[in-house]
């Protein structure tokens, strides 16, 4: 029998229909997805379901939060730069009202000192008459005499420049020609720059100045900057001022490129502006710094998610692929246990499903084995049918006629023996058909209660009249149920193993059969042991003593028929055998049957074989 044909017929696997058949072209279409996309989608799923509501809301809460800090920068920038503008526009009105009251009088000194302006009194012939910015400027020339030709009348307010020598860029405030001459204010940039800078608290994150119409610029929170004169034109509020606008804006700072938020606050009755501007990014370094930890906390539990996944692959994934690959080898032996190291067995489940492999393949050899076994039995019952065709009737006559003469010959005639021994050899081969067609076409089975001891010493009683050297045991328990059986044929099987037990003790031995209940047994509770002290079975043929016609004795000592008849009554039955043996120390048949009635304990046989 093909090897290829046998496990077709165990595994009765019907053809997969999405199989792709042999004459279909193409490669074979693997449906499904793997074991490692499978676990990448659930990592990810982990990483993903509790972090990305996590950082969304993180993401809104920082916008919240960048948004209020911006708010309250606007806030400040707009409150710092009002007052700012209140206490210049303050600070103009008061030089104006010291020039009208002093022109109104007609003093020839000097007002008193305001903070940040000095006065200066000039001639017509624009010499200083007296200054209170230095005493070696009187008598000079006040630098500024083309101011001086403007008509008399209001005080007029020049613009930002160099108008003193060696001083930073400021304002003049002329009033009216007088007798005495004509009183000038000049503002001092750097004692602004100490009085309005410590309105604005950070430090160098907040810039505070003022400049004029033109982009110029009056004084700024870097006092060389101012001193330097220098030119912020491009600077963007600065630029939004001289176009006309004022309010709040956002920007890139042209000199460290970080944003700013700035203020441009226009004064009443002077075109200047006060511009207030903060960097946004020093007032949320606590913020971003948070959601850096959290955007790094995010990161790391993505990685950790790839690192879990490469892991899990490896341990989950890799003894998977390992099986497959060891299912695939060429030339392996399907029945042989799985070739899979130890390291890869170290989960469970995989060692479990390894397991469960090789107990499919134990079950595959069984499965054959039996397949094998039942192809012998059919083939038996062709033989058996056949030698009982064509023997049967030629026996019948050598038999009939050889009977027949021995009933004509006499005791002393010496053709006697010889036709006697023609009717044993046909009725020994008559008896060998007989039991090649019980082997190969078996009566159907009547389970019927039955009790256990008249058969057990019924099959008994021979023992002593065909060896008398053989000492009996039956020990059977009194409450020992009857069993669901089929009375002759039960009886033919003991009977087999009480002569196989004989045989096996040629010069004597004891024979013990042993009765009774095995509690926990499930559907098979009584026990039936027949034991014997004989020669033993060697442990290379013991898988093999069920098989028709295997034998270990002598040529013509035995048929090899009489354990595989027994193996086939107790299958009928739905009863098992266990067979336990040794060479020289005898031989324990334990039958398991089903119960019809009450139970009882268990009483153990006693033996020399070893259980």
């Amino acid at each position: 029998m093909a090897r290829a044909t046998t496990t077709q017929a165990v595994v009765g696997r019907p053809p997969d229909p999405r199989s792709p058949s042999p004459d279909a072209g193409g490669p074979a279409q693997r449906p499904g997805r793997s074991l490692v996309a499978i676990l990448a989608t659930a990592l990810l799923l982990v990483a993903l379901v509790p972090f990305l509501p996590l950082a969304t809301l993180a993401w809104v809460a920082y916008r919240g939060e960048v948004d209020r800090v911006e708010d309250e920068i606007r806030a400040s920038n707009r409150h710092i730069a009002l007052l700012a503008g209140r206490y210049l526009e303050t600070l103009l009105r008061q030089i104006a009202d010291e020039i009208v009251v002093y022109e109104g009088v007609e003093a020839a000194g000097l007002p008193p000192q305001l903070p940040g302006v000095a006065w200066e009194r000039v001639g017509d012939d624009g010499r200083v008459l007296g200054s209170q910015l230095a005493e070696e400027r009187v008598g000079r020339g006040c630098g500024y005499r083309e101011l001086l030709a403007a008509p008399p009348g209001p005080p007029l307010i020049s613009e930002i420049g160099p108008w003193i020598e060696g001083a930073p860029p400021t304002v003049l405030v002329l009033g009216g020609s007088t007798a005495s001459g004509r009183l000038v204010a000049v503002l001092d940039p750097v004692s602004l720059h100490e009085e309005l800078q410590g309105w604005t608290p950070g430090g160098g994150d907040r810039h505070l100045y003022v400049v004029g119409g033109t982009g110029s610029l009056l004084f700024y929170s870097d006092l060389k900057l101012s001193v330097g004169n220098a030119d912020l034109l491009s600077n963007p509020p600065i630029r939004h001022f001289v176009e006309g606008r004022a309010g709040d804006l956002r920007y890139t700072s042209l000199v460290s490129g970080k944003p700013r938020l700035g203020t441009v606050h226009r004064l009443s009755g002077v075109d200047w502006a006060v511009v207030v501007s903060a960097d946004v990014g020093a007032s949320l370094i606590g913020i971003r710094s948070r959601a850096r930890w959290l955007l790094w906390s995010t990161v790391f539990a993505v990685a950790a998610a790839v690192a879990i996944l490469a892991v899990t692959s490896r341990l989950l994934v890799k003894p998977v692929l390992e099986i497959a690959r060891a299912l695939r080898q060429p030339g392996r032996d399907p029945k042989a246990p799985l070739d899979i190291a130890s390291s890869l067995r170290r989960v469970r489940e995989h060692d479990e499903l390894i397991g469960a492999f090789d107990e499919l393949a134990a079950e595959v050899a069984a499965v054959e084995r039996e397949l094998v076994q039942a192809e012998k039995a059919s083939l038996l019952g062709q033989l058996a049918s056949g030698l009982a065709h064509e023997m049967g009737t030629p026996l019948n006559v050598i038999t009939g006629n050889a009977e027949y003469l021995l009933r004509k010959v006499g005791a002393d005639d010496p053709a006697r023996q010889p036709l006697e021994l023609i009717v044993r050899q046909g009725q020994r081969i008559a008896a060998m058909i007989r039991r090649l067609l019980d082997v190969s076409r078996p009566a159907e089975a009547r389970l019927v209660p039955v009790a256990l001891e008249p058969l057990v010493r019924q099959c008994l009683e021979i023992v002593p009249g065909l060896h008398p050297g053989i000492e009996l045991r039956c020990d059977l328990d009194p409450d020992l149920p009857r069993v669901l059986a089929d009375p002759k044929l039960l009886e033919h099987a003991l009977m087999n193993l009480v002569l196989n037990a004989c045989q096996a003790m040629p010069s004597g031995g004891r024979l013990a059969v042993v009765g009774g209940i095995v509690e926990g047994e499930g559907r098979l509770p009584v026990a039936l042991a027949v034991s014997d002290t004989g020669c033993g079975i060697a442990r290379e043929h013991l898988p093999r003593i069920f098989e028709p016609f295997f034998s270990t004795k002598a040529q013509g000592e035995g048929t090899g028929l009489g354990l595989a008849i027994v193996d086939r009554i107790l299958r009928q039955h739905g009863a098992t055998i266990e067979v336990t043996s040794a060479p020289g120390r005898g031989t324990v048949m334990l039958l398991r049957m089903q119960a019809a009635a009450g139970r009882g304990p268990m009483a153990r046989p006693e033996s020399g074989a070893e259980r």
